[in-house]
């Protein structure tokens, strides 16, 4: 999650796009276009500060829930995110999905924040 992270902010959209799980659905796209858009998310948001809260692996499956401080022209678009990922045949891990709380939706401060309150805000959001 670091590396995707760090990702983001440098713009190196080919190392998000081969960090994908072979599943993604962003996969169906193609893959320079998709890097290209990739690489410019630097362009409109400050990546400034990542706080990872949780991180556990089960065999070839993992999760991570992180807190992410993000602007965009001046506005707060922080988040947490609990990332699903797979470590695929290469032995590398790759992201699957993740399920994303705005800053607003969060339940306490990044620090405090565990697995368990981050997927109660989750299942409390009122259904779309």
């Amino acid at each position: 999650m670091r590396s995707r992270f760090a990702a983001f902010a440098l713009g190196l959209g080919d190392y998000l796009v081969a960090t994908l799980a072979a599943g993604h659905e962003d996969r169906a796209l193609p893959p320079e276009a998709l890097a290209r858009e990739l690489g410019r998310v630097k362009d409109r948001q400050r990546f400034l500060d990542l706080h990872v809260a949780h991180a556990a692996a089960d065999g070839d499956r993992g999760e991570v829930l992180f807190v992410a401080r993000v602007f965009e022209r001046g506005k707060d678009r922080s988040f947490a995110e609990l990332s699903e990922f797979v470590r695929e045949a290469d032995g590398a891990w790759r992201y699957v999905r993740g399920d994303l709380l705005t800053a607003a939706e969060l339940p306490c401060g990044a620090a405090e924040l565990t697995r368990a309150a981050f997927v109660s805000a989750v299942n409390a959001r009122p259904s779309a």
